[in-house]
């Protein structure tokens, strides 16, 4: 798919400014090119095929004017973000070099969604068990365009990877979230609408009303292609059956979704929202307290962000086709996941073995037990209560019985 030039042309970029002229550090979208360029090639020189610089620039906006970042936490973001551009440029040269990658069919995925703490990481990560499933592993995920020729390389690539995830997981330890994160775990593909600027992670991660108000309504269309372009990358290189993928947030996105994978089938995993918000709230906290100078309460922040995603979810699927979305409740997960797990095979196409269902069993029963050892995430720690909660989702709660 193609992307309009305003989308993509620096030129098109609104600049806040550069930190010299205002003395203070100022986020800015032209100083991230310039990091992107200093590593860049003759060929790259100008930043030329970088996309969605306007979508970057929204989220710098947010981000200098919103999160109250603190030096290291507007020097973390600043990495963060050039990082991403660079995954960019680098998938650029990739195509270039090898437009093969371009003819990579990516054959009836199966996508996997659910809000923080829902249970859906446990669900990808017992359908990646399968032989006939492949998911990605956050390594994998973490690094799209890179081509690791050696033990060495792909040793570096795995630490890397591991890198991105240790101070998340310790952030959040012991609050029963994480607990599937690792580089050769399945990844989220959050991490790939992250690069170009379309990812709601970036929501946990920090405090961005701005940005976030912008992208609950964005056309994430050429995001997914861009998703698309990069899982295309990944399986040239790492050749794999039918895939299945997982991002929190596709639920309000299916539509897009749908346009750019139009054979992919999706699962979405429910919870009570209440334990949701929770999850999101406490997540939201755990993350933006390395960054941010003070930590505004999160809990009334989600409460209403979960509930506008619910909201949009359920307009979503009234455009998917019958037979397409399958309900999977984290209560039946837990009390039967052998059982859930091979109706989600089913509804995949694939076949389900008794051997398998006893991996699927052990692994989520382990897992589960896991969490009941760590202290959950409560709406009261947030200045929330459970009963308010409780009422103002009534709806989805009788809807999927939860």
């Amino acid at each position: 798919m193609g992307t309009p030039r305003a989308a993509g042309a620096v030129g098109t970029v609104r600049s806040p400014g550069r930190a010299g002229g205002r003395g203070r550090d100022v986020l800015a979208v032209d100083d991230l090119l310039e990091r992107v360029r200093g590593d860049g090639d003759a060929g790259d020189a100008d930043g030329v095929g970088l996309r969605f610089l306007p979508a970057l620039d929204r989220l710098l906006h947010s981000l200098d004017t919103e999160a109250d970042l603190h030096p290291e936490g507007r020097g973390s973001a600043r990495i963060e973000l050039v990082s991403a551009l660079m995954k960019q440029q680098q998938m650029i040269r990739l195509l270039r070099d090898r437009p093969e990658i371009a003819l990579n069919d990516i054959r009836a995925p199966l996508f996997v969604t659910g809000l923080p703490g829902s249970g859906a990481a446990i669900l990808h990560n017992a359908l990646a068990e399968h032989p006939g499933l492949d998911a990605p592993t956050l390594a994998e995920l973490h690094d799209p365009a890179g081509r690791p020729a050696g033990l060495r390389q792909r040793r570096a690539a795995l630490d890397r990877a591991a890198g991105v995830v240790r101070d998340p997981a310790r952030a959040t330890a012991g609050r029963g979230s994480g607990l599937l994160l690792g580089p050769t775990r399945p990844g989220g593909c959050h991490r790939l609408l992250g690069n170009a600027f379309h990812g709601m992670a970036a929501t946990l991660s920090w405090r961005v009303p701005g940005y976030a108000a912008w992208l609950e309504t964005a056309d994430t269309t050429e995001a997914y292609a861009f998703h698309r372009a990069q899982i295309q990358a990944v399986t040239w290189r790492i050749a794999a059956p039918r895939l299945v993928l997982r991002d929190s947030f596709h639920a309000r996105y299916l539509k897009q979704l749908l346009r750019v994978y139009p054979d992919a089938k999706v699962i979405q995993v429910h919870r009570d929202p209440a334990d949701i918000v929770a999850a999101c709230a406490g997540i939201a906290t755990a993350l933006r307290a390395r960054t941010a100078h003070r930590v505004r309460p999160a809990g009334p922040e989600w409460a209403d962000r979960v509930e506008r995603h619910v909201v949009a979810a359920e307009r979503a699927r009234a455009d998917v086709p019958r037979g397409r979305l399958l309900d999977v409740r984290f209560a039946d997960l837990l009390a039967d996941p052998a059982g859930q797990v091979r109706t989600a095979l089913a509804f995949a196409g694939v076949t389900a073995t008794p051997m398998f269902d006893r991996v699927v069993s052990t692994f989520v029963d382990g897992t589960a037990r896991e969490a009941r050892r760590a202290r959950l995430f409560q709406p009261s720690e947030f200045g929330l209560s459970r009963r308010e909660l409780t009422t103002r989702f009534a709806l989805y709660r009788a809807r999927y019985g939860v």
